[in-house]
């Protein structure tokens, strides 16, 4: 859309700088007409030619329309300001629709934005921070509800439920289950320290969203999702367990990169150790599973 609109921008300042006007002294309407025309064949060819590379498929009437729409409009500084806020607002909406599963209700946003906007004093800055207090609870329950997370968080529990009947898994008090591949040696690990893993991160349809990798990470147990955290602390250098975290222990209703609302994660995850302070990392570690 930028691209577009700076094509379009472009074009506008290269007709100002031909100084043309049709009641000039040896120029007539034929001559502007004229002008017009080859104008408007080089944009439309080019335009066309710049929005198939973008995209094959585009409704071309449909980006007359926003051409139209921005060439004919009010070329005031303040509606060229309205205009750029328009466009976030068309980009919350899509966003919105992606997170949530569900379009927002424009009628209602705009009536509040209007209301707020077109206020003869200014909304203070407190004010404006309490709106704010209230956007993310509203969003966290907006994506729990979404179709997805719903989807996710019933499959979720449906998973935990058959471990119920696997006799190799343990069930902690806060939900995790873990089998046990190998027992390692020592103490366990406290939320103090930062310990080096090897893992391997499932859904649980068993394709993979994250791998440690040919070297093991290093993750500060107090900045890593809770039931990775507890599971870490059940361990000693050199155990090798496969974990299942449900959604309210792992990323919840926000999800994380590549991982969708209210999902129940799997974890493969060999100890190392705890690593040396003076040790310098391979390798930063990665997000996945630390917290949001």
């Amino acid at each position: 859309m930028k691209k577009i609109l700076a094509i379009a921008v472009a074009g506008l300042m290269t007709v100002g700088f031909v100084g043309c006007n049709s009641k000039g002294a040896s120029g007539s309407s034929d001559t502007m007409d004229s002008l017009s025309i080859a104008f408007g064949d080089l944009f439309g060819a080019g335009m066309g030619q710049q929005l198939r590379s973008m995209d094959s498929t585009i409704n071309m009437e449909q980006a007359l329309k926003g051409m139209e729409f921005i060439a004919n409009a009010d070329t005031s500084k303040a509606f060229a300001q309205g205009m750029q806020m328009g466009m976030q607002i068309a980009q919350l909406y899509s966003a919105m629709e992606e997170q949530c599963g569900r379009p927002i209700n424009k009628s209602l946003f705009m009536q509040h934005l209007r209301e707020n906007l077109l206020k003869a004093t200014p909304v203070g800055q407190e004010e404006i921070m309490a709106m704010q207090s209230k956007i993310e609870p509203l969003m966290n329950k907006a994506i729990s509800e979404s179709p997805k997370a719903i989807a996710n968080k019933k499959a979720g529990d449906e998973y935990m439920a058959k471990l119920k009947n696997d006799k190799d898994y343990t069930f902690t008090k806060s939900g995790i289950a873990y089998k046990v591949l190998a027992a390692g040696e020592g103490k366990n690990f406290s939320d103090s320290d930062v310990v080096k893993v090897n893992y391997v991160g499932r859904h649980i349809d068993g394709t993979e969203f994250d791998k440690s990798g040919d070297q093991p990470v290093p993750f500060n147990l107090k900045q890593v999702v809770p039931g990775f955290s507890e599971m870490i602390q059940l361990m000693k250098p050199g155990s090798k367990v496969t974990v299942v975290i449900p959604s309210d222990l792992a990323y919840g209703p926000q999800g994380n990169r590549g991982i969708e609302p209210n999902e129940t994660l799997i974890f493969d995850i060999e100890t190392l150790g705890v690593q040396d302070p003076n040790e310098k990392p391979k390798r930063p570690s990665i997000n996945i599973p630390a917290k949001k």
